[in-house]
């Protein structure tokens, strides 16, 4: 029989909230033409300070595909058939990299910054939704909790 533990509830709630929250992304992005993972991947573009991958300022450049594989933490493959994606629509551009020709560095286009723009208040009011009832102390001890748990797992 399985027992009744705190820590395993914690663990499966936050599941459960991730699931949640993925399909409410997903209503949302598909409506605009594009799925969660591309949307994911092009606010890692715009370097959304919301991020924890920018939270000390990091990727002054524009990024590679093995920076978005690596901080993603998702497969190469698809990686870049979410980005040929994205191309595809024009809501990235690929850069030559100065360093070295043979890589090209990515960026979102103005169509991609546009479509940002579109979706921030769908982004918003899922937010507001979400955390209505805690207060801003709350919130913020709640993302401190996250963080360490984050770095335990990725240290």
């Amino acid at each position: 029989m399985i027992e009744k533990r705190l820590e395993e509830s914690i663990i499966l709630h936050l599941i459960a909230l991730g699931d949640a929250l993925k399909r409410r992304r997903d209503q949302i992005s598909q409506g605009l033409g594009i799925t969660t993972q591309q949307w994911l991947i092009m606010l890692y573009l715009a370097k959304d300070p919301n991020l924890p991958l920018f939270e000390n300022g990091e990727h002054e450049k524009k990024v590679l595909a093995a920076e978005i594989t690596r901080a993603l933490n998702v497969s190469r493959p698809n990686v870049t058939n979410l980005i040929a994606t994205l191309l595809d629509k024009g809501l990235a551009i690929q850069i030559a990299d100065q360093e070295d020709r043979r890589r090209k560095r990515l960026t979102l286009s103005p169509e991609g910054f546009r479509l940002l723009e579109t979706l921030q208040p769908f982004r918003k009011k899922l937010n507001e939704q979400l955390f209505e009832d805690l207060t801003i102390d709350e919130r913020e001890v709640f993302l401190q909790l996250i963080d360490i748990c984050l770095r335990r797992l990725t240290a």
